[in-house]
């Protein structure tokens, strides 16, 4: 039965009653409580009907008060399960969820949600939920290499969706690539070198070595900037001075320095590669191998046998096998020594 229903027959049935009682007129009834000073006399039918009454009044209150419980009940039910779809979509974006849920069984559903770890495939989720479908797309778009603009997502710079689409972004645009190393301490030092090795591939030598500059460099980064030296045209490629800070800089082995000796032999002079490897090896003996591969491909005898002369018995080993295999006539080149 409705409220409305139970206020209305709750009147008739009271009025029936008093009208009943009342035509029966069975006089009055007096009331004396002496303990309290009462002496009341009222119609009998009066008797009757206010306890009824104020019957009637508690059992509206009783509903009232357990229909308002129960309205405000399934109102923090049904907010509480609207905030289960905001903890799904913070799981989603590996976001630990902050929303407050008051039902007690749901909020052990959002605490098992907040300890998973939520994958989305290639196609967005199939859901109502606006908010989940769009951060699922935008998901499954960055995972698959996509730039997207996430700025309603709310996600933080530490985010693994944001760092992974800030690649996406230097990988797919070359002048944010630039704007990345022009800012570099602003960023994560795995996308510096990445943002680096794209425009190293994609970018002139001289927008190139503008950008390094004003950059501190890491060993693979450096690495790279040689092998596009190596290929640049004399107008804009590095001196002996630039190369020999930038190898400094990153303490490169004798092997990594091999390989940029046989890049840099492509266009380099002799002259020049001799020079450059004789100074590498003048400020840091430990590099002195380097400088031998270098004499050994320009046949450079008297210089090497006069440093492997004056070295101790243990060390260049590989090298002196080559110049005693030389001398016998016999041509071998260091890397096959070196396999």
């Amino acid at each position: 039965m409705g409220f409305k229903k139970y206020i209305l027959a709750s009147f008739l049935l009271l009025a029936i009653v008093a009208g009943y009682v009342y035509s029966l007129e069975i006089g009055n009834y007096n009331l004396i409580i002496l303990e309290l000073g009462l002496n009341i006399t009222l119609p009998i039918y009066i008797w009757i009907v206010v306890p009824a009454f104020a019957l009637f009044i508690a059992s509206v209150i009783h509903m009232m008060f357990y229909g308002a419980k129960g309205y405000f009940g399934r109102k923090t039910l049904e907010n509480d399960i609207a905030k289960l779809s905001v903890v799904l979509k913070d799981r989603l974006l590996n976001n630990t969820s902050n929303v407050i849920i008051k039902t007690k069984e749901l909020k052990e559903v959002a605490s098992v949600l907040n300890q998973l770890e939520i994958n989305v495939n290639d196609n967005k989720l199939n859901t109502t939920s606006s908010k989940i479908a769009k951060a699922s797309e935008d998901i499954s778009k960055i995972n698959s290499g996509e730039y997207v603009n996430i700025k309603d997502l709310k996600l933080s710079d530490s985010n693994p969706l944001t760092q992974t689409n800030i690649l996406n972004r230097v990988n797919n645009d070359d002048n944010y690539a630039i704007e990345v190393l022009k800012s570099a301490s602003s960023y994560n030092p795995a996308t510096v070198e990445i943002a680096f090795a794209n425009i190293v591939e994609n970018k002139s030598f001289d927008t190139v070595k503008k950008i390094a500059t004003n950059m501190t460099l890491t060993k693979e980064m450096v690495k790279l900037l040689l092998a596009k030296d190596s290929k640049a045209s004399k107008e804009f490629s590095l001196t002996n001075t630039e190369i020999l800070v930038y190898i400094q800089d990153c303490k490169l082995t004798n092997d990594e320095l091999i390989v940029i000796a046989g890049n840099y032999k492509r266009n380099m002079s002799p002259e020049q590669l001799i020079k450059l490897f004789e100074d590498i090896s003048a400020n840091d003996e430990a590099l002195t191998a380097s400088y031998l591969y270098v004499l050994f491909e320009y046949e450079m005898k008297d210089q090497i046998r006069e440093i492997l002369v004056n070295s101790q018995k243990d060390e260049f080993i590989i090298f002196k096998a080559l110049l005693d295999l030389k001398d016998a006539g016999k041509h071998y080149n260091y890397d096959s020594l070196a396999v």
